[in-house]
Formats: C-alpha cells, sequence, structure tokens
C-alpha cells in the first residue's frame, strides 16, 4: 500500500465507533446526572449545596445537549 493509500485510509472516520463513543459519553453524564439527583434528594442539605447540585445538573445536561447535537451530525 502506497503513502497515499494509508494517508486516504488515516482521514477516513469510522462513524460507527464516534457514535458509539459519543453514546457512551451520554451514558456517563446520564450517570452523573443521576448521582446528582440523588444527591439532591436527600433531606439534610443546605441551601448552597442544593444551588451547586442545580448548577451541576444544568452543566451536565447542557453536555447532554452537545453530545446529543454531534450524534444527530454523524
Amino acid at each position: 500500500m502506497s503513502v497515499v493509500e494509508r494517508m486516504k485510509n488515516d482521514d477516513e472516520i469510522d462513524d460507527i465507533a464516534v457514535r458509539t463513543g459519543l453514546f457512551a459519553l451520554i451514558t456517563a453524564r446520564l450517570e452523573d446526572a443521576h448521582e446528582i439527583a440523588v444527591t439532591g434528594q436527600s433531606s439534610k442539605i443546605d441551601e448552597q449545596l442544593v444551588f451547586d447540585l442545580s448548577s451541576d445538573l444544568e452543566s451536565n445536561l447542557d453536555e447532554i445537549r452537545i453530545l446529543l447535537s454531534a450524534v444527530a451530525v454523524v
């Protein structure tokens, strides 16, 4: 195989691998969101922690939206 042929192959993107990776990242973010939500259910947390958890959850959901947009592109 020539250098040019190898370069062509290196430039190709494996759509399935990318999509699979993106869904794995989405799964991880959903698991993080679950953990945040469970922590927020405690009756023994103060207002600052509620605020922090809400902010963390919002950031997490923003990341999920970005990943979903990437899936749509692939």
